[in-house]
Order: structure tokens, then sequence, then C-alpha cells
């Protein structure tokens, strides 16, 4: 009996002593979201570099991201005065010409058409905190040679910080 009580009593300061201990070192430390990011040709592409405006009374969002493959461009809605605001949805590359992505790429600017799609989603837009999120992912084209495209996939916005036109 007196060698089981020892053996329960080391058993439990031993659990005690290595729930006790802690380390400095709990693994690698997760990388903090930055503010656009997205897969671009295969090619992943992150920066806090982004400006992002909202006009035409809250109708208009233009969103550019200057990246090492060039700057991207994501616009939706319209200047036209009976428009509908931005809102939380999904916008659709189509021949309403309310999405559009685009990227300037040194000397080409590759733009989304309604025959390749795509999709901007916003799931969130705080007019009080002036902040965007969403994500979007579309295949643009050279406007001069149909066969050079690049595909853009993964696609996000957190927490982007737009002024107001």
């Amino acid at each position: 009996m007196k060698n089981a009580f020892l053996k329960c009593t080391f058993l439990v300061l031993t659990l005690l002593v290595v729930a006790s201990c802690s380390s400095d070192d709990d693994g690698p430390a997760e990388a903090a979201p930055v503010k656009f990011r997205a897969l671009i040709n295969g090619q992943n592409v992150r920066t806090d570099n982004v400006t992002a405006t909202l006009s035409n009374d809250g109708k208009l969002l233009s969103v550019v991201a200057p990246t090492d493959l060039g700057s991207l461009t994501i616009t939706i809605g319209s200047n036209a005065a009976d428009a509908p605001e931005i809102g939380v949805q999904t916008y659709t590359i189509d021949d309403s010409g309310n999405a559009q992505i685009r990227i300037n790429s040194l000397d080409v600017i590759y733009s989304s058409t309604p025959e390749l799609g795509g999709a901007i989603t916003i799931s969130e837009i705080n007019s009080q905190e002036l902040t965007v999120f969403g994500s979007f992912s579309a295949t643009v084209v050279n406007p001069t040679d149909s066969n050079d495209t690049v595909t853009i996939t993964n696609g996000a916005l957190f927490n982007v910080n737009y002024t107001v036109q």
C-alpha cells in the first residue's frame, strides 16, 4: 500500500512539473495576415501596400495592389447615378460590366472578360472603420493576344482600408 501511494505521489508530482513548464518556443508563429494575397499564374503574391477608394456615393469601389508581377486593380460597381451601392455579395465578371479585374504588367494591361468569367466577393464592408474584406478570382487576357492569359486564384482582401470620395 505504501509503495502504491509513493508511485501515485511521484506520478502526480511529475505531471505537475511537466504541466507547469512552459516553453518560449511553441512552434513557428503564424504569419500575420496581409491585406492582399493571390496566386497569380501559380505564384504566391502578398502585399500590405493596397489602396482602395469608394466613390459615387458608395456605388463604385476600386482596389489597387502593386505587386512584383504588376499592379492589380479590382473594380466593382459603376459611376452611373442609378447604380446600386456596393454591399456584401458576389459580383460576377459578366456583360454587366459591374465587376472587373486588371493587371498592368509593364507594357501589357490584362483585363477580365465575360467570356473567361471570374468573381469578386465582398464578405464585409465596414462603413464605420472604412475597411473591406473579400475574395476574388479570374482569368485575365491580353487584349492584343487572346492566347496570352494570366490566371488569378485564391485572391483575398483582408482589412483593406478605403477612402471615401
